[in-house]
């Protein structure tokens, strides 16, 4: 959107009236080499892409994925155990026992044997396990606001990402058209010392400028080459695009900015690290009130079946049992008591670190509405710098055309412009990362809806 100005404008600068004398051919212009072009893609397409293969938010499911144990293996406490072993013992002989009048003798002990059991165990009363499970649900909720925010922050990285390597192009675009420009002032300049119009100061300081507008090309390209391998990092693919030039109205200001304490009362309510942050406290007190159902008795339904290749005195093989276990630690050196204090100072660290939380968010929403406030003030100026540049630039051509400028100061003022064209572009960039700023910290920055909690 700045750069049909400036070239508009540098053109006007130049000074006409030089091609009716008969010069020499200017020296062959040194070569920038061109960047490659790319396919484009849209910064919808590359959190689309970071979303979908993305090896952070890989990981972030990952572990999601494995928090979502966590209600299974509470509930193993409550849902019945089965173990079963089995042995071989081989004793120095074969020990047996002969009845008067019997006319087979009865085996207690084979030299070889074998011998199985199997035992089973049902909770029937166990009062631990009751917060123990509740505090399994609840910690799976928090672990998936936790892959939430780190799936969100992922995004957000490359959205920042995104829009520093498109306004590094339009910055990169404007580099251009400006040594487009310093080598028609080298070349004019040049026919104009040959035709006797001009010192040769200035043809030197044509070409300082023109030389000086390469380096910066080529520093400009580097950056958005660096630029761009970044983001490509961030999506897991090779460099092999270009991104699209920025748009004015592809970050809007988030609903409700306006406003600073209906913001902030929006960040904590929508951000996942705070909802997070207060599931935290319902954990640790959900410890605590398991610690306190340690002092209650527990009952277990318990069952044993066992084999062996030889009957003994009752002359049956195989017995089994049936009953009930009823367990009551009434006194364990005072480690439940410890327990119960340890687990008041991880209560009373869990709020602290929720107040903490929401002090810190309260402060990212004040910073970026004041960073939001003062780059859009930013731009409103450097976009008035510009209309007052390219003003000069065309007082400059007429005065220059009159005679009552020189050659270096058109070149100063074709400067200037220049330089305020890239402080539009960079202020540009500001207002675009203030929104996005501003929207995450509101917890409205969501691009996708491709939320980890499930509803």
């Amino acid at each position: 959107m700045l750069i049909p100005a400036l070239l508009s404008s540098v053109l006007v600068a130049q000074a006409p009236g030089v091609s009716d004398r008969p010069v020499q051919p200017p020296a062959p212009e040194p070569k920038v080499a061109p960047a490659t072009a790319f396919p484009l893609l849209t910064l919808e397409e590359a959190i689309a892409l970071a979303e979908k293969q993305s090896p952070s938010l890989d990981a972030a499911r990952a572990r999601l994925q494995q928090s979502r144990e966590l209600g299974n293996k509470a509930w193993s406490g409550y849902l019945p155990s089965i173990t079963a072993s089995g042995s071989y013992t081989r004793y120095p002989r074969d020990v047996s026992f002969e009845f008067p009048g019997a006319t087979d003798p009865l085996t207690l002990q084979k030299q070889d044997q074998l011998g199985a059991q199997i035992t089973g165990r049902q909770a029937l009363i166990v009062p631990t396990l009751w917060p123990a499970i509740q505090n399994a649900y609840l910690g799976e909720k928090a672990a998936a606001l936790t892959a939430e925010n780190t799936r969100r922050e992922i995004l957000f990285a490359v959205a920042q990402a995104y829009i520093g390597a498109a306004s590094l192009r339009e910055s990169l675009a404007v580099q251009e058209q400006l040594l487009d420009v310093r080598r028609g002032f080298e070349r004019d300049a040049q026919a104009r010392f040959e035709a006797g119009d001009a010192e040769r100061l200035a043809v030197l300081r044509a070409t300082l400028d023109r030389k000086q507008a390469e380096q910066e090309v080529v520093r400009s390209r580097n950056a958005y080459a660096t630029a761009k391998s970044a983001l490509a990092a961030l999506l897991a693919r090779p460099v092999d695009f270009d991104v699209a030039p920025p748009q004015g109205d592809d970050v809007a200001v988030p609903a409700g900015a306006g406003d600073a304490q209906g913001a902030e009362k929006t960040a904590l309510d929508q951000r996942p690290d705070a909802a997070a942050a207060r599931l935290n406290v319902d954990v640790a007190r959900g410890g605590r009130k398991q610690l306190l159902f340690e002092y209650l008795p527990n009952l277990y339904l318990t069952g044993n079946f066992s084999a062996a290749n030889t009957a003994g005195l009752t002359g049956q093989a195989t017995t089994w049992t049936a009953g009930l276990a009823l367990s009551w630690t009434l006194f364990d050196g005072g480690l439940r008591e410890a327990n119960l204090r340890e687990s008041s100072g991880r209560i009373a660290e869990a709020n602290a670190n929720l107040r903490g939380l929401e002090e810190k968010i309260r402060d990212e929403v004040r910073k970026a509405r004041s960073e939001l406030e003062s780059a859009e003030a930013n731009l409103r100026t450097a976009e008035e710098r510009v209309k007052l540049a390219w003003e000069s630039a065309r007082l400059a051509k007429q005065n220059f055309d009159a005679g009552a400028t020189t050659y270096l100061q058109v070149t100063d003022v074709n400067a200037t412009l220049a330089s305020a064209q890239l402080s539009a572009v960079a202020e540009s960039l500001n207002v675009r990362l203030s929104r996005l700023t501003l929207m995450r910290a509101m917890g409205l920055f969501d691009p996708t809806g491709h939320s980890l909690v499930q509803r």
